[in-house]
């Protein structure tokens, strides 16, 4: 890269490692799963390798201090090299130090020498200098102020046939840097030359991103349809416009439609598939896919499959037992998953004593995870469970959590705590509590005092003070 001008054949590309990942809301598993992009520089990476000092960015006398004094400190620690691969090794640490301050023209110019490194004659040195400029110089080229969109390109072809252990990763990552940039086809074209790539016998690795790529291409092709349709639904009907269209939608559907049939965790693809069936009243089509999404036993289990699948049938006014069959395997799953709460207003809307004891059952494990200790409508939903069920009918699952919920949610420390947070949380706790234990006073005796000084103080007077005990503390 030359100051003002454009970037040369060195790009960094730091922090657009192609990661993929199987994910889902709270599982994990699957041989091939929709991949999660992650974009991360790892210098702790380059650090370990080259047995790297960590340098304190805030100290500015370490940066002030003259290059040779600092590149003799740093060779004094490695171990006996060649001057070849000293001079790289301190290369890499300027071109380390010069990110880490942003100096990226500097960095830029660094890399153009580190380039050498890739006449090593070490095979693995070669390969993990490969990996560092493929990384660093997009990161740097991400950054350069001068950068444009052909040096990305220029770069991203030119660090591909480098190695060809990395073409797949290096084009996903092409492909991921165009789609972020908003071009769509440019970036297809790549998935598609990268999906007909072949050298020699390909590894387990390999073969796992082809799988990636090819679901990839689908995914682009669904983006694409999606764009075309926006920009038809705000024009005038065009006949060529709808063709084109439902040419993507073809394309897409025959594409997702293969990568759905592996097993894995491959959600945004599975939601991007549905949109378009959906989009042509296909729902019939679109619930088979959800369902064996859901159901395969040749999936991971993966709680999103329910939600995706009862918000379809919620969507489309699905029978009541149909929801509630998807539920009941959610809350098996994710007792402490946000649906829960609509699970039992379902419960509730039926009347039936059973549904009401297991609604019962729902709730109370539900308000037992920390993030719902305080939630205002879980203990709503409880005192109106208890109302229509009765006190006798809840205290068989009372007696089996008293010890529990005491502790857990009735000590004086909770009674300051949510007396701070919320008036309203205190009354429907109370409401819940007074019924079941008579003679306990610990929570109320505690909610009281608070209230009273919050009305002698006013609220945020109170809080001010309650805010400056804690600090004394």
């Amino acid at each position: 890269m030359q100051p003002g001008g454009s970037v040369d054949s060195v790009p960094l590309d730091a922090d657009v490692s192609t990661g993929v990942e199987e994910t889902a809301s709270n599982e994990k598993g699957g041989s091939v799963n929709g991949p999660e992009i992650r974009s991360t520089c790892n210098m702790d990476d380059i650090e370990a390798e080259f047995h790297c000092h960590v340098v304190d960015e805030n100290n500015e006398d370490y940066y002030n201090k003259p290059d040779p004094i600092r590149c003799k400190r740093y060779n004094a620690q490695m171990p006996k090299e060649s001057g070849f691969r000293r001079s790289t090794s301190t290369c890499l640490e300027l071109i380390r130090n010069a990110m880490l301050r942003h100096r990226w023209q500097e960095a830029a110019e660094l890399m153009s020498s580190y380039m050498q490194m890739l006449e090593d004659t070490s095979v693995s040195k070669q390969l993990m200098a490969c990996e560092i400029i493929w990384r660093l110089g997009t990161e740097i080229l991400q950054h350069h102020p001068n950068a444009k969109q052909e040096d990305f390109d220029m770069f991203y072809q030119s660090i591909k046939n480098v190695r060809v252990n990395n073409y797949l990763k290096i084009s996903l990552d092409h492909s991921f840097h165009l789609m972020l940039t908003g071009h769509m086809e440019d970036a297809c074209r790549q998935l598609s030359n990268a999906q007909n790539w072949r050298y020699g016998n390909l590894s387990s690795v390999q073969l796992n991103l082809k799988k990636v790529i090819h679901a990839y291409c689908g995914y682009l092709q669904y983006l694409i349809w999606y764009s075309k349709k926006s920009k038809a639904s705000g024009a005038e009907n065009d006949s060529g416009s709808d063709h084109e269209m439902h040419s993507y939608f073809r394309q897409a559907s025959v594409t997702l439609q293969e990568v759905l049939e592996q097993p894995g965790v491959w959600d945004p693809f599975v939601l991007s598939y549905v949109e378009m069936l959906e989009f042509y009243n296909d729902l019939e089509k679109a619930e088979s896919v959800l369902k064996n999404y859901a159901y395969n036993e040749r999936f991971p289990v993966n709680p999103n499959a329910y939600v995706y699948l009862y918000e379809f049938l919620k969507r489309h006014d699905a029978p009541q037992n149909k929801q509630l069959e998807i539920l009941k395997i959610l809350q098996t799953l994710v007792p402490s998953h946000e649906l829960m709460l609509e699970y039992c207003n379902i419960l509730l809307g039926t009347g039936l004593h059973d549904d009401l004891r297991k609604a019962l059952t729902v709730v109370m494990d539900l308000l037992e995870y920390t993030s719902w200790k305080q939630n205002v409508d879980a203990w709503e939903h409880l005192n109106e469970i208890m109302e229509h069920l009765g006190n006798g009918h809840c205290l068989g699952e009372w007696e089996s959590r008293k010890n529990l919920w005491l502790s857990l949610h009735f000590t004086s420390y909770h009674a300051r705590k949510d007396a701070i947070l919320s008036v309203k949380l205190v009354d429907v706790k109370i409401k819940f509590l007074t019924p079941l234990i008579k003679n306990y006073q610990e929570y109320t005796t505690a909610a009281y005092r608070v209230k009273k000084r919050k009305g002698k103080n006013g609220s945020q007077g109170y809080k001010a003070s309650a805010n400056t005990g804690k600090k004394k503390k």
